[in-house]
């Protein structure tokens, strides 16, 4: 953080610390990180811009002194705090002296900031100026490096300022040397490697890096204005304080900053994943019937788990150790652009057209929807990896991106619920467990929150809303459409209260803190459940229209049936219009979001009509789009910790030199990580679907399986034809018989392979274990 960055954007809009992501405090936080106490610089008039900035993060603060070379002091009553400003260009005074020869740990300042030089070097004889600056210097690491020091609770020395030498006037100029200013500089970068000191000490290099990567931000060269000082202050401070950050999630300070020691139940998963299951292949491998009843029967379950294993553990590693740099986000629409083009051009080149003559793959097929669900987590991940969130215009386009998903939740269960009438608990369980098992080990290995990976709760509480609905008088759901609509009229009248009327959310909340020991925002919630509060149920009941339209063969009636598309088409081209138009005529995003649940359902139900327009295509689908579609559900939330970082909140470095992430750099990252991000995702998502069976099968099923793979394993003539060692037919099936009866589950195993047992068993140990996490 100390030693290197560049800056983001052309006006210098956020400093970027090479390789970690710095905090900005405000001014509670300084307080109570200093625990007010008193901020002391001295030294000279680069001191004092640093002063002037530190004193602006106090707000009210009264400022005492108004000469520039001269004492001054901000003093804050209401954050109980104070900035000095010793005025000591020459660090050499008696009351510095004694300050550095403190010890007094009553007396010291919380955060002491020294630095010297320009005097040096316009007023000394270039042959004295060094020797002179150097014997104060040394007095300042005499401090630090003493075994009692007690200077200050954290000590920087500033490097001797790099001015921008075309602004100087003449007798800076003429004094105020670049070798001047690098020897110096290379004495204070000697001393810091060999340095031992006992108090947190740094000189901060950046701080010359800062200022000379900067144009226009100085008006004499030599003091630079806030923009550039108020950075230098703020890495102080993050220097100072960051270490005392809260450590639990989100994670969103990386720099000085160390990650909370692992819990007991991230150990737990981590020896699981990676020395327990690993220990399984070997077991299964070998004659250890003792041992084989700890793992699955299969093989290839213990290798799914393995897999999904390392994708948690390298999210783990990513996210929750310093083994990676993380950086800043930043929107440039140049490169967010970009990005889009291409998406685009990645989408058009992976085309591909159904093949069979005159066949029609129907209205939104499974292609169709995986490659829908597929472009719209592709632009989801540029608008999060960019930080275009701040951008109205592309911020109110997402929330439509996010309402077509639970469109597409409200479509697809309605679907097979009328259609398939399953409503059995395997149904349910499968659907849910496929949700929720990335979601759920990650907020036990990543120690965050359930609903912070929003998608996935949205996703499940819906489901249960759906699968609510059309279970109450099942039996009828085909009889009357009447009586569907009713149903979902009053499910809609159910959940509005349940998400609009104050206290109902709260005391929910609020029921299962106690029960569960989960502490969840119902204000956050709230807001992630009204945005989409009505889309699922216009999939619903799209859903019934499209099975009505099939089902009365209304595309047949061509006298009435061409003209109606017609102009739904061009219904559907004027909707998507005045929709774009509506959104980025928003003044802001508060403006948008209050519009939102009534109207995203316009742009996607255009979207759906003029996509299957025509038979050419409804067959051409982008198998690119498709590819990501159905591991759309692990790319959102995997991006939280393997593409993202500090929980969303960051970037995710893989080069090795965090330096190289800027300018070309950043696109080579971008690169190397989302190759990596969609090959594991990829992998999570069909270890999840395998781990899924496994956990709904029930053991007799999974015995079944077992046996006929066993029998396939019988050969019908011998193995070989040495007469000493042949095995009949005969003693294959002895063996494989006595084989299935060492392996036949005892009776406690088959109990907790009930589905229903292991939903119970696994709800009240999720209950337990909360009350000691």
């Amino acid at each position: 953080m100390l030693n290197d960055g560049w800056w983001l954007g052309d006006h210098y809009d956020r400093w970027q610390p090479s390789g970690c992501m710095a905090h900005d405090y405000n001014a509670q936080q300084i307080s109570s990180c200093l625990n007010h106490s008193r901020v002391l610089y001295v030294g000279d008039s680069i001191m004092r811009e640093q002063f002037t900035s530190m004193g602006s993060f106090l707000p009210g603060a009264e400022e005492v002194g108004e000469s520039m070379h001269d004492d001054r002091q901000f003093l804050s009553s209401k954050y109980g705090m104070t900035v000095e400003l010793w005025w000591d260009p020459y660090i050499n005074e008696t009351r510095t002296a004694k300050m550095l020869s403190n010890t007094d740990p009553d007396n010291r300042p919380s955060l002491l900031v020294i630095g010297s030089g320009p005097w040096y070097m316009k007023n000394l004889h270039p042959d004295e100026y060094f020797d002179a600056w150097k014997a104060r210097i040394d007095a300042v690491f005499d401090a630090v490096e003493s075994p009692a020091a007690t200077v200050a609770d954290a000590v920087l020395l500033s490097p001797v300022e790099v001015p921008q030498f075309n602004l100087l006037n003449k007798e800076r100029g003429d004094t105020i040397t670049l070798d001047k200013i690098e020897r110096m500089n290379d004495y204070l970068q000697s001393r810091v490697e060999t340095l031992n000191p006992q108090v947190p000490f740094a000189v901060p290099f950046a701080w010359n890096a800062i200022g000379a990567s900067t144009i226009n931000m100085t008006l004499d060269g030599l003091h630079f204005l806030p923009g550039v000082t108020k950075v230098q202050a703020q890495l102080a401070l993050n220097f100072r304080c960051n270490e005392g950050l809260p450590k639990h999630f989100p994670f969103d300070t990386t720099c000085c900053n160390s990650y909370p020691a692992e819990t007991w139940y991230q150990i737990a998963i981590l020896l699981f994943f990676m020395i327990w299951l690993p220990i399984g292949f070997f077991v299964l491998s070998a004659d250890m019937p003792f041992l084989r009843r700890f793992y699955p029967s299969s093989l290839s379950i213990v290798t799914s788990l393995f897999v999904f294993g390392l994708g948690v553990t390298y999210m783990y590693l990513g996210d929750r150790t310093h083994l990676f740099s993380k950086e800043f986000k930043f929107f440039d629409r140049f490169t967010f652009g970009w990005l889009m083009l291409a998406t685009v051009v990645a989408g058009v080149v992976s085309l591909r057209k159904y093949d069979k003559v005159d066949s029609d793959q129907g209205f939104l097929n499974r292609a169709q929807t995986d490659e829908w669900k597929g472009w719209m987590q592709i632009i989801i991940l540029v608008y999060h990896f960019t930080g275009a969130s701040g951008t109205p215009g592309i911020y109110n386009a997402m929330r439509v991106l996010v309402a077509a998903y639970l469109f597409q939740t409200g479509y697809g269960h309605f679907f097979f619920f009328y259609k398939k009438a399953d409503f059995g608990f395997e149904r349910v369980m499968n659907v849910m467990v496929r949700l929720n098992l990335l979601t759920l080990v990650l907020e036990y290995l990543m120690d965050t929150n359930y609903l912070s990976y929003y998608f996935t709760p949205l996703v499940t509480f819906w489901f249960g809303v759906i699968w609510l609905t059309m279970f109450v008088g099942h039996s009828h759901n085909k009889s009357h459409v009447w009586f569907i609509l009713l149903k979902i009229a009053v499910a809609g009248a159910v959940t509005g209260v349940f998400i609009h009327v104050p206290g109902v959310l709260e005391t929910t909340f609020d029921i299962l803190r106690v029960l569960i020991n989960v502490h969840w925002d119902p204000i956050e919630w709230r807001f992630r459940l009204a945005l989409d509060a009505w889309i699922v149920y216009v999939g619903m009941i799209f859903a019934l229209g499209t099975i009505k339209f099939s089902e009365h063969k209304w595309h047949e009636k061509q006298t009435w049936y061409g003209p109606v598309k017609k102009a739904a088409v061009v219904g559907s081209v004027i909707g998507l219009g005045w929709y774009f138009y509506f959104e980025l005529s928003m003044p802001t995003k508060a403006a948008y979001t209050a519009w939102h649940p009534y109207m995203s359902w316009i742009p996607i139900v255009a979207f759906i009509i003029l996509r299957n327009a025509t038979l050419g295509l409804r067959n051409t689908t982008s198998g690119f789009y498709e590819f990501i579609g159905k591991c759309s559900l692990e790319t959102f939330i995997g991006q939280f910790h393997m593409w993202l970082a500090a929980d969303t909140k960051g970037l995710l470095v893989l080069l090795p030199n965090p330096a190289w992430a800027q300018g070309l750099g950043w696109w080579c990252n971008l690169a190397l990580s989302s190759a990596l991000f969609v090959f594991v995702c990829y992998y999570l998502s069909k270890t999840t679907g395998e781990i899924t069976k496994w956990i709904i099968t029930s053991a007799q099923q999974q015995q079944q399986d077992q046996q006929m793979k066993d029998e396939h394993r019988v050969p019908l003539l011998p193995i070989t034809n040495n007469s000493a060692s042949s095995t009949t037919v005969e003693e294959e099936w002895d063996q494989v018989e006595q084989r299935q009866q060492q392996e036949k589950p005892s009776w406690w195993r088959k109990a907790a392979s009930d589905l229903r047992v292991k939903a119970t068993i696994f709800l009240l140990t999720l209950a337990v274990l909360n009350h000691f996490c």
